[in-house]
């Protein structure tokens, strides 16, 4: 019986699990991920740009990604980067960083108390005309209605000269230096969800917010639209085309010229597959 105990050996012996000493796993890196205000001077005086965020990762052992989210749809891969929060309220932001042997990760919040008011030049002077507001409607050029897979690309279709309909060549968009935004109609808007008809509506005065840098086309200046109020029924912010919106880049713009892309939209304010590119001219 001997040999069957030398069997139960063996056995025990080759369910034991491999080891080899000397071999140690990394852990997630070691980060000290953290935000400040930017330190301002004001006429000497000493204090924070409440508005400017400055975000750093110090990392102690090695980090191949970062990854920073804003919480204001804006996202970075630097370890050290800066943001400004041109609108007051509370975002929640996070701090990813992947190493060898894992991630560290951060979450948190930051209060802005105050939105930003933008001195009435460039870009803001050039969109609203400031104490001289301006109107913008469509221009009837070929292609000022273009649509495409990508921003500025117009492949699927782009509208011929002077071929803009009437209940859409009498459209004027305003947006004012103190951000309220207001679409004039007079009276039909061109409706694509039905067949591009004409569809009877007067829309209430809204409200827009200008960022000048962070646009999803060549990090451009945009503006988003908040929603739209009918008699019946409450809109996506829109301007130009209905199944466009709410957030559009500024391409180009001059005192009575202006270029934007933007997202097509379905109905229900999700975004569609496609980009419009849209071009206007002022109407004073």
């Amino acid at each position: 019986m001997q040999w069957m105990g030398w069997m139960a050996l063996l056995v025990w012996m080759g369910c034991e699990p491999f080891e080899e000493d000397g071999i140690d796993l990394p852990g997630p890196p070691e980060v000290n991920a953290d935000w400040y205000f930017l330190p301002d001077t004001v006429d000497g005086v000493i204090g924070i740009d409440s508005n400017t965020v400055v975000f750093e990762a110090e990392t102690m052992d090695e980090v191949f990604m970062h990854f920073w989210d804003f919480g204001n749809g804006k996202t970075s891969d630097m370890p050290v980067d800066t943001m400004i929060y041109y609108a007051e309220g509370t975002y929640g932001i996070s701090y990813q960083g992947h190493g060898a042997g894992g991630m560290h990760s951060m979450q948190d919040s930051i209060l802005i108390e105050r939105t930003l008011e933008l001195p009435c030049e460039g870009v803001l002077a050039s969109l609203t005309g400031c104490d001289n507001p301006k109107s913008w409607k469509l221009s009837q050029e070929a292609g000022s209605v273009s649509v495409g897979p990508e921003p500025m690309s117009g492949e699927w279709y782009a509208s011929p000269a002077n071929e803009i309909v009437e209940f859409q060549a009498d459209d004027r968009w305003q947006l004012s230096e103190d951000g309220v935004f207001t679409y004039l109609n007079n009276g039909g808007t061109q409706n694509p969800f039905e067949g591009y008809v004409e569809t009877l509506m007067t829309v209430a005065p809204s409200t827009y917010a200008l960022e000048l840098d962070g646009g999803e086309y060549s990090n451009s200046p945009h503006f988003v639209i908040n929603g739209l109020t009918t008699e019946s029924a409450e809109l996506c912010g829109f301007m130009g085309v209905w199944d466009s919106g709410p957030d559009y880049n500024i391409v180009e713009i001059t005192e009575d010229r202006m270029v934007l892309t933007v997202r097509q939209q379905n109905g229900d304010c999700t975004a569609g597959e496609g980009w419009f590119t849209l071009t206007f001219v002022t109407a004073f």
